[in-house]
């Protein structure tokens, strides 16, 4: 079969077989992120949070203190998602915002201690679902697995998309 060309350069045919696209990688990262953020959002439930909520208040426990699009950018969360969580975070009294003494323009958020003890209530459900995720994979290949995805992450930033 002919390949198809893009900018001046051959590319592959799309994947004609269900085979052949589930070897494709960019299909499996995103089905691996479609079905693991599905099944953590059902262990989450538990205790009443969603994945970006959680992962707000991560972000927060890590280093307190960051502006709504530090803690986007941090929790791999779209913007108005983000903030709109951060909004009800507050008035659910798990995050506070407040204004730094050095800089007046400057408008944080911080975690509460009820933030910080719903977080520490919720990560068992969240190394639970960790352990099930690399269950029967070997510890070398786990750690081949995150530097090739890490790398893949930055090819992706270089590539600005």
């Amino acid at each position: 079969m002919a390949e198809l060309e893009m900018d001046g350069l051959a590319v592959p045919r799309p994947p004609e077989t269900q085979d052949a696209l589930e070897r494709n990688l960019s299909y499996l990262v995103n089905r691996l992120s479609a079905v693991g953020q599905a099944a953590q959002n059902r262990r989450l439930a538990a205790c009443g949070v969603n994945t970006v909520t959680l992962r707000t208040l991560s972000v927060l426990y890590i280093q307190d203190g960051l502006t709504v699009n530090e803690i986007t950018a941090r929790a791999f969360a779209e913007q108005s998602t983000a903030s709109r969580a951060i909004d009800s975070m507050v008035t659910a009294g798990l995050l506070e915002r407040r204004i730094p003494p050095g800089d007046q323009r400057r408008r944080e958020i911080g975690l509460t201690e009820a933030g910080r003890a719903l977080l520490l209530q919720c990560w068992p459900h969240m190394a639970e679902h960790n352990a099930r995720l690399v269950e029967g994979i070997d510890a070398d290949d786990l750690e081949t697995c995150r530097r090739v995805l890490a790398r893949m992450i930055e090819n992706v930033r270089a590539q600005g998309s």
